[in-house]
């Protein structure tokens, strides 16, 4: 355990406890630990251990964003190690590199360059890996693997079927609970807040649950889609959208737009915005706030209702361009914004200043 205490110095105690367990488990295990607690740390741990064995690293993320975060984490904190990118317009290898940090469309790429076999696969945001395209990077080249997350769960079979056979061993870092008791996150005070539809929304949820529900039954006993679990339901329902010679395809469409159509209202309904608004003094007190919203047209109207009531905001979504996205997290780290209205695109992973204060419009309100 010599080399294992080496890699692991300067971490937190949740961190090296994890990173002993990952070794102990084989070099083969998911780490889960709620965001901001600094799961990174872990899988430059990680990389640093494997790169002094001789093997190569692989480190897969799904964003150019968090490319290039991962990228200038790992050169400071390894300046010794050799490190490349794959993506937002860098196209290094292992013939030059010991590590590569590449998007996941980048990796599932014909001709991707892979290391040799024996290397370290870290593997972040893991979850979002489990089924499709994407879970074709769960290679056997990578004798060592190590996926992180803040909760490993999917609306499919995904984590059973793909992610857990593959990394075989779960590891609980650091809960929201730990996180607080060892003065990592800040003690926070949670408060949820109903509103009501509008009339004519009301009218229009109803007939669109209505739609939802009929059309969901038909496909499940009439089609043979899948009842539970919901992912694998709405993958049924996908696919069945695609066969267009199906008298299936009809039915299973029809219900798409009305599922789509249902979630959207839900976003974007009048009441939250109307909520957003009464909140508005309190939120031009606050030094940085974040309001998570569900689509890029429900941050774009809470926006424009932060701004109404006097708060410096701005919209953060994937219609910026990755210059247009740096520059506005510099004006929120400057203090030049205030608030941030993003839909999902800061839910994992992006570094952000501390904020005083989160507010959640979307629409889910699952764990995640």
């Amino acid at each position: 355990m010599t080399q294992v205490a080496s890699r692991s110095e300067g971490l937190r105690d949740w961190q090296k406890e994890a990173f002993e367990k990952w070794v102990s488990s084989g070099y083969r295990a998911i780490v889960e630990a709620v965001t901001g607690t600094g799961k990174t740390h872990v899988g430059l741990a990680a990389t640093l251990d494997s790169v002094s064995r001789g093997r190569q690293v692989l480190v897969v993320v799904p964003s150019i964003d968090l490319l290039e975060q991962w990228y200038t984490a790992m050169v400071k904190a390894l300046p010794s190690v050799r490190i490349g990118r794959r993506g937002n317009g860098h196209n290094d290898t292992f013939r030059q590199y010991d590590v590569l940090i590449t998007t996941i469309q980048s990796a599932i790429r014909p001709g991707a360059p892979m290391p040799r076999t024996g290397a370290l696969l870290v593997a972040d945001e893991v979850h979002r890996y489990g089924a499709g395209s994407f879970a074709k990077v769960l290679i056997n080249r990578f004798e060592e693997r190590l996926g992180l997350t803040a909760t490993l769960e999917r609306q499919d079979d995904g984590v059973d079927t793909h992610l857990m056979p593959y990394f075989e061993n779960l590891v609980k870092g650091c809960d929201a609970a730990r996180g607080r008791r060892d003065g990592i996150l800040a003690p926070v005070r949670v408060m949820t807040v109903a509103v009501p539809f509008s009339a004519d929304e009301a009218a229009k949820f109803q007939d669109l649950d209505e739609k939802a529900k009929s059309l969901r039954n038909t496909l499940i006993y009439d089609y043979g889609c899948a009842a539970e679990p919901f992912g694998e339901f709405m993958k049924n329902a996908v696919d069945l959208s695609k066969e267009r010679h199906l008298p299936a395809s009809r039915v299973a469409s029809r219900y798409l737009s009305a599922f789509s159509k249902r979630r959207a209202l839900l976003a974007d309904c009048e009441g939250k915005l109307q909520a957003l608004a009464a909140i508005t003094p309190g939120l031009a007190k606050s030094k940085r706030s974040i309001v998570f919203s569900e689509t890029k047209e429900s941050a774009a109207k809470g926006a424009e209702v932060l701004k109404a009531g006097g708060v410096a905001a701005h919209q953060y979504s994937s219609h910026l361009d990755r210059v247009g996205r740096t520059r506005i997290l510099k004006q929120f780290r400057s203090g030049e914004l205030t608030s941030l209205v993003a839909p999902r695109v800061l839910d994992e992973g992006i570094d952000v200043p501390a904020v005083d204060v989160g507010v959640i419009i979307a629409s889910s309100s699952s764990k995640r």
